[in-house]
């Protein structure tokens, strides 16, 4: 499945907002110097908390499909650039009563998450720049 995301001109500089989001919600809103005071989320904040999200559904889902009580989960994810190099770092935290090996075992499968093995795949990106 191919999946599109529209983000337009706002007619400020460096804020942009999403053209097809979902009904119900509100547009997604970026700024890239987190100045216009209307979003604080930069793009790179946007893909870390895409990526924090991915893996919390997917790790509440494992739990869930095993059976495994918890009270929560808690994913932190950062991104820091070191020698021309991009490093993500992810935390993964369960808050349970349950076997720890049972929990880290439900953890690991939060390589599953779509967004982590885009990241951690070989990644190609196409431009297709067009003028009207």
């Amino acid at each position: 499945m191919i999946h599109s995301f529209n983000m337009k001109n706002t007619g400020k500089p460096y804020l942009t907002q999403s053209e097809n989001q979902i009904d119900g919600f509100e547009p997604i809103i970026a700024d890239s110097r987190a100045q216009q005071g209307v979003s604080n989320m930069s793009p790179s904040e946007l893909m870390e908390a895409a990526l924090a999200s991915c893996t919390n559904m997917t790790v509440s889902g494992v739990l869930r499909k095993r059976g495994i009580p918890y009270d929560d989960i808690f994913v932190d994810v950062s991104m820091e650039t070191e020698n021309g190099k991009t490093i993500i770092t992810r935390t993964v935290r369960v808050i349970s009563d349950a076997p720890e090996g049972d929990v880290k075992a439900a953890v690991e499968r939060a390589k599953n998450c779509h967004l982590y093995k885009v990241l951690t795949g070989e990644i190609e990106v196409r431009d297709v720049n067009t003028a009207e």
